[in-house]
C-alpha cells in the first residue's frame, strides 16, 4: 500500500507541503511572541492571494492574536481607520502595498511595526504588476527574515484560537468597516463552529479545496484556515477566472469551492462547448454566499453543478443563519433557507413587530446556539434592537408558509418613488432572466420632477451578446409593474463589485448627482 499523499498548499506554480507551512507558521509566532505580540493583539495582513496569507493568518491565530485582514483595494483613509480603530501593532503587507501602507500610517497617526512580503514574479505577472516589486524596498524588515530569527516554532498556547478570533471587521461596502467584538468562545463552543461549518461545507482530511475568492474576506479566510487546520489539500487562485476555475476543478478534481453568485454568472457565460469540456463531477460542495443569488442564475447553476450547489446566507456579527439545498431551492425557488443549530431569522417592522408570511419587512436575525456573543468596538450598545436577541444589518425580505427567508435587497437601497417602496433586487432578478445579461445594478437617483426617486439599472452583457435598452424596457413590461422599469438604463462593462460580489451601489449614484 502507498503512503497517503502529504497535503499542500498551491497557488499558481508555486506548491508547499503542509507540514513545512505549519512549520514555517510556528516559527514566525515565536517571532511575533518575541516582538510582543499575544492575546488580543491585532496584526494587520495585507497581501494578495498565496501560500503566505495562510502561513501568516496561522501565525498569528499561534500566538492568540487577532488577525485583522486589510481589503487589498483599500485606499489610505480607509485603511487608516482599521489601523486606528483597531489598536493595531504590526501590519504584514506585500511591497506592492508598502507605499499605501505608509500613506495610511501616516493618516492614522499610528505607529506600528511593519514586516514586509516580497511577491513571487509569477504573482506580480498574473496582476500586470512591475517585477521589481520582487524586491522589498529594504526599509523594513521581511516575512523570510522574521521566520528565520526563530530556530523552533512556538509551543502550544492554551486558548490561543479563541482569543485570536476575537475582533472581525465587517467588508463596508454600505459604509465604515465595523469592528466585531466577539465574547470568548469556550472550547465547546469552538469545536461545534469548526464542526458545523466543516460538515456543511464539505470539508475532511483528504478533501481537495479551491480558493476561488480573496482571502482578505471573511468567508474564503475562514473556510481556507479551517481546511488548512483539518489537512485538506489547498489550491488557491491568485485571481479569479473562469477558464481557469473550471480547469483546476476538473485537473485537481476538487470537492470543495466557495463562490459568489457573480462567479456563478460568469461561469455561465462561459459557452457551452468549453463548458462541455471540463469535467466537474468531482465537486461535492459548491457553496454561494455573500450576495443574493438572481433565480436564473440559480437555475442554470444547478442544471449544470446540481446537488453540489449549496447555499448559505449570514453576517459577520452571527455567523451563518440559513441554509438551503438545490433540491430545496427548487422548492423554494428563490430562497436562501431556513435556520439551523438553532439560527433564525424574523421578518418584522422597524420597531420589531412579526411581519405574516409573503409580507416584506425587515430581516432580523439571531446566531446558532453555539455561536458568541458580540458588541461592536468602540459602538457600545449599537448591537441592540427592539427584538431582544436578534439583531438587523440592514437586510429587507420576507418568509414563505414554511419558514423559508428570501432576500429583497437592503433598507438603504430601497428606491422610494411618488411615496411606493420598489425594491431593486426583484427587478435584477427579472432582467437577469434575459438572455445576454449577465450582471445587473438596479438603485435609485435623483428624479427631475417630483416623485423624489428614479429607477436606473446598469446592465453588463455576457461576452459576444448585444443588448438594447428600448428592447429590455419592453420586455420588462410584460414582467412588472410600470413604476419598476427603469427611466435610466445603460448598458455597461463592468459593474463596480468587490470581490465577495457585493456592489457599489454609492459609486453608482454618484454617477447621477448633480
Amino acid at each position: 500500500m502507498s503512503p497517503a499523499a502529504v497535503p499542500t498548499i498551491r497557488c499558481g506554480e508555486r506548491t508547499r507541503e503542509q507540514p513545512l507551512a505549519h512549520e514555517r507558521a510556528g516559527r514566525l509566532a515565536a517571532t511575533l511572541t518575541a516582538r510582543g505580540i499575544g492575546r488580543g493583539d491585532r496584526v494587520a495582513v495585507m497581501l494578495r492571494n498565496d501560500i503566505e496569507f495562510l502561513e501568516v493568518s496561522l501565525a498569528i491565530a499561534a500566538c492568540g492574536a487577532n488577525p485583522v485582514p486589510i481589503n487589498t483595494r483599500w485606499q489610505p483613509p480607509e485603511i487608516a481607520h482599521v489601523l486606528a480603530d483597531g489598536g493595531v501593532g504590526i501590519v504584514l503587507a506585500h511591497t506592492t502595498f508598502i507605499d499605501t501602507v505608509e500613506r495610511a500610517i501616516e493618516l492614522a497617526a499610528v505607529t506600528p511595526l511593519v514586516v514586509e512580503v516580497a511577491m513571487p514574479v509569477e504573482l506580480l505577472d498574473e496582476a500586470g504588476l512591475d517585477r521589481a516589486a520582487a524586491t522589498p524596498t529594504g526599509r523594513y524588515p521581511t516575512l523570510e527574515e522574521w521566520i528565520d530569527d526563530s530556530d523552533a516554532p512556538l509551543g502550544h498556547v492554551a486558548g490561543a484560537i479563541a482569543d485570536s478570533m476575537g475582533l472581525i471587521y465587517t467588508s463596508g461596502t454600505t459604509g465604515t468597516p465595523k469592528g466585531v467584538l466577539r465574547e470568548r468562545m469556550t472550547p465547546q463552543q469552538l469545536l461545534a463552529v469548526a464542526g458545523g461549518t466543516a460538515q456543511r461545507m464539505g470539508l475532511a482530511p483528504g478533501a481537495r479545496m479551491l480558493v476561488a475568492g480573496p482571502l482578505y474576506h471573511t468567508s474564503p479566510n475562514a473556510v481556507a484556515v479551517l481546511a488548512l487546520r483539518m489537512g485538506a489539500d489547498i489550491t488557491i487562485m491568485p485571481r479569479w477566472d473562469s477558464l481557469r476555475f473550471l480547469r483546476l476543478v476538473a485537473e485537481r478534481r476538487i470537492t470543495q469551492a466557495k463562490v459568489v453568485p457573480t462567479m456563478l454568472s460568469r461561469l455561465l457565460s462561459v459557452p457551452a462547448e468549453i463548458r462541455s469540456r471540463y469535467d466537474v463531477s468531482s465537486l461535492t460542495h459548491l457553496i454561494h454566499s455573500a450576495a443574493p443569488c438572481p433565480p436564473a442564475v440559480k437555475r442554470a447553476a444547478i442544471d449544470w453543478f446540481g446537488d453540489a450547489l449549496i447555499e448559505f446566507y449570514g453576517c459577520t456579527e452571527a455567523g451563518t443563519i440559513t441554509w438551503i439545498t438545490a433540491t430545496e431551492w427548487l422548492a423554494h425557488p428563490g430562497s436562501v433557507g431556513r435556520g439551523v443549530d438553532g439560527s433564525a431569522a424574523v421578518v418584522a417592522t422597524a420597531d420589531g413587530i412579526p411581519l405574516p408570511p409573503g409580507e416584506i419587512g425587515q430581516v432580523f436575525v439571531r446566531g446558532a446556539d453555539y455561536w458568541p456573543a458580540f458588541r461592536y468596538l468602540g459602538r457600545d450598545g449599537e448591537s441592540t434592537g427592539p427584538m431582544p436577541g436578534f439583531l438587523t444589518v440592514g437586510d429587507t425580505g420576507y418568509l414563505d408558509e414554511d419558514g423559508y427567508l428570501y432576500l429583497t435587497g437592503r433598507s438603504s437601497e430601497i428606491i422610494i418613488s411618488g411615496g411606493v417602496n420598489i425594491y431593486p433586487a426583484e427587478i435584477e432578478s427579472a432582467l437577469l432572466e434575459f438572455d445576454g445579461v449577465e450582471d445587473v445594478a438596479v438603485f435609485g437617483i435623483p428624479h427631475p420632477g417630483d416623485l423624489g426617486e428614479a429607477v436606473a439599472a446598469h446592465i453588463v452583457p455576457r461576452p459576444g451578446a448585444r443588448l438594447d435598452a428600448a428592447e429590455l424596457r419592453d420586455g420588462l413590461r410584460q414582467r412588472l409593474a410600470g413604476y419598476k422599469i427603469p427611466g435610466e438604463l445603460r448598458i455597461v462593462t463592468e459593474l463596480p463589485r468587490d470581490d465577495s460580489g457585493k456592489v457599489y451601489k454609492r459609486q453608482l449614484q454618484a454617477l447621477y448627482q448633480p
